[in-house]
């Protein structure tokens, strides 16, 4: 049986648990000749949205963080069996972020996008006039979704787009597509008016009928080979686009770091979600000697226990599929082959049905060691020791992904400094990984990663335009309009403007 999580058949997508190769539901797909007509109607459910107050769409959104709320545990199964992470991972990295990212955005986003004066200050002089800043919607916001974290990475950027008078049309990856399934239900539930949040489903073809159809903004998470072909289709029809994307997240230990407690928040920074995370730590750059680390990752890794997450005393679950599995596994081998070492891990765990692998532990001493695991998604992690923390420093800014980096040490000073060279969106000391769950502050990437960011005020900004009225009453005193000569003083004006605000030093 195959283990790959969803499969189509006969215009349904076959969804399959991960760790026993199940089938556990199924889920009508969206033809690709829908897509031009669910977006035409979400068109016209924005309209009547985008005119209803900030307190009638904060009470919509509102209740719909409560439904989320009170079906918590059916969530936590729900993401347990079809993405295979064990159900309290799911309540901590999905469920409970979810909720506190809506929760913001139904305390704060009213304030965000209010709109506020723009005085003339000192131009006052010009009789420049004052205006006024409106956020307004963009219309409709196509999103092509992300599997990995089914809630977290998805229902937020929803919920923002909401806030904002948009309406979506939001693809549920082909991998999550019971969750998004769900996730509909719980819109509708919700009181959110018909067409105006559509799920679509399906694979590939029917994500690219959405890139194609008349949306106005698109957000994409995913890998940079598919997010570029994204871009690229939405860039030659000028349609803007906000795109997080893969990360190979460095993390630099300080001579001076304990090694007891990094280890540990290591290990779990780079196995959390069975490494199927976007800033899931995938290089440990050791600032001097790296042996004692790797051994102590590598004890780490392996004291892990593999398994169904439905088990008890699971701590990683199984990969998303066989297939993502087997190419993992093939980029460890070419890091292998490159002269990397392999401590521990990266090894299928003895079960027929599940799509596992052991935790991985890869010593590197080349960069091509290290650069063939780059945009790995799972289960491991290399580990490369530097004399000093300038050459760490580069080899962390050497890469072209730059979504998070860490730095580890007992020196808050020291850390900061380098911290302050890092290029990432993310960058965080002593921790990894939680504080992207941080609910006012902005995420995203920089380089390959991607650009935009979602989350807090600078992430609903991104579903807004700014759009400033100025006006002034018609007539009045206006001398610098044609003819010029009649205003003869005005040079003489400017010339004394320029001296009060604009002399040279």
């Amino acid at each position: 049986m195959s283990t790959t999580t969803a499969t189509t058949e006969e215009n349904v997508l076959v969804a399959r648990n991960p760790a026993t190769g199940a089938e556990i539901g199924r889920v009508r797909t969206t033809a690709p000749g829908e897509v031009a007509g669910i977006v035409a109607r979400a068109r016209g459910a924005q309209m009547e949205w985008s005119r209803a107050s900030w307190k009638a769409r904060r009470s919509v959104i509102d209740r719909w963080r409560r439904i989320l709320s009170r079906d918590a545990e059916e969530w936590a199964m729900l993401i347990a069996s079809e993405i295979g992470k064990p159900a309290m991972e799911a309540m901590g990295g999905d469920i409970i972020s979810t909720l506190d990212a809506i929760r913001w955005t139904v305390k704060h986003a009213g304030a965000a996008i209010a709109d506020r004066r723009i005085g003339p200050a000192w131009q006052r002089m010009l009789l420049m006039p004052g205006g006024r800043l409106r956020w307004v919607p963009f219309g409709v916001i196509g999103m092509l979704g992300t599997w990995n974290y089914p809630l977290f990475l998805n229902a937020p950027p929803i919920a923002q787009a909401l806030a904002a008078g948009n309406a979506v049309a939001w693809k549920a990856s082909e991998l999550s597509a019971l969750c998004g399934h769900r996730l509909g239900e719980s819109l509708r539930e919700a009181g959110v008016p018909d067409d105006l949040v559509a799920v679509v489903q399906g694979g590939p073809e029917t994500g690219r009928a959405l890139v194609d159809a008349a949306i106005d903004k698109a957000m994409f998470t995913g890998g940079v080979e598919n997010g570029r072909q994204v871009l690229a289709a939405l860039g030659a029809r000028g349609i803007p686009a906000l795109a997080e994307l893969s990360g190979f997240d460095p993390a630099i230990v300080l001579p001076d770091a304990p090694r007891g407690s990094t280890v540990k928040a290591l290990t779990w920074s780079a196995y959390v979600g069975c490494g199927q995370t976007c800033v899931a730590v995938k290089r440990v750059y050791v600032v001097g000697d790296p042996s004692p680390w790797v051994d102590a990752l590598a004890s780490s890794a392996r004291a892990l226990r593999v398994g169904d997450p439905m088990s008890p005393g699971v701590d990683v679950g199984p990969m998303i599929s066989s297939r993502a599995r087997d190419r993992l596994r093939s980029m460890i081998a070419a890091s292998i082959a490159a002269g990397g070492r392999l401590h521990a891990g990266g090894e299928l765990v003895v079960n027929p049905a599940g799509a596992y692998l052991s935790p991985a532990v890869v010593e590197a001493e080349v960069d091509a060691a290290e650069d063939a695991l780059a945009g790995a998604f799972g289960p491991v992690v290399v580990v490369r020791g530097f004399a000093d923390e300038e050459s760490a420093i580069a080899a962390a800014n050497r890469s072209p992904f730059a979504l998070a980096a860490s730095v580890w040490g007992r020196d808050r000073r020291r850390a900061d400094r380098v911290a302050c060279q890092l290029q990432a969106g993310l960058v965080t000391i002593n921790d990894a990984v939680t504080p992207t769950a941080h609910a006012s502050s902005p995420f995203g990437g920089r380089k390959a990663s991607g650009h935009g960011r979602t989350k807090g005020p600078i992430g609903l900004r991104e579903f807004a335009q700014p759009q400033v009225v100025f006006a002034r009453s018609p007539g009045g005193f206006r001398p610098h309009l044609y003819p010029y000569q009649l205003t003869p003083h005005l040079g003489r004006f400017f010339a004394f403007y320029r001296r009060i605000f604009h002399s040279p030093r």
